[in-house]
C-alpha cells in the first residue's frame, strides 16, 4: 500500500526563506539519496513548489509527512497572512483543513 501525503499552501510566500527556517530551527537537511528534496526527523519531503494557486510538499517513500512543516509557517507569521488556507491530504481525503490565523490562536492557548 502507498501512502502519498501533501500540504498545500494557499499563498505564495518565500520558499528559500521557509527552507532556511527549517533546516535552522527544525534540524531539516537535504536528502542523501534523492535531489531536490529534505528530511525534517526522518520525514522526506519534496522541495515545496508553486503550483497554478498554491505552494504544495509532497512526501515520498510511504513516510507520512511531518507537522513540523505547518508549525514552521505558524510560528512565522512574517511568512504567511492569517487568513492563508492550509490543506493536508493523505491520498485523496482530507487530513486538515484550516487557516493559519486558526493554527496561530491553537498555539497561543497552550
Amino acid at each position: 500500500m502507498s501512502v502519498r501525503e501533501t500540504i498545500q499552501f494557499f499563498y505564495d510566500f518565500d520558499v528559500p526563506r521557509y527552507l532556511e527556517i527549517l533546516r535552522g530551527e527544525y534540524k531539516a537537511e537535504e536528502h542523501p539519496n534523492q535531489p531536490g528534496s529534505y528530511l525534517v526527523y526522518g520525514c522526506p519531503f519534496y522541495e515545496p513548489k508553486w503550483l497554478e494557486d498554491h505552494v504544495s510538499i509532497l512526501g515520498f517513500n510511504k513516510v507520512p509527512l511531518s507537522d513540523l512543516l505547518i508549525q514552521a509557517i505558524a510560528y512565522h507569521p512574517e511568512l504567511v497572512p492569517d487568513e492563508v488556507v492550509i490543506l493536508w491530504l493523505i491520498e485523496q481525503e482530507v487530513f486538515l483543513e484550516v487557516t493559519v490565523g486558526e493554527l496561530r490562536k491553537r498555539h497561543e492557548t497552550r
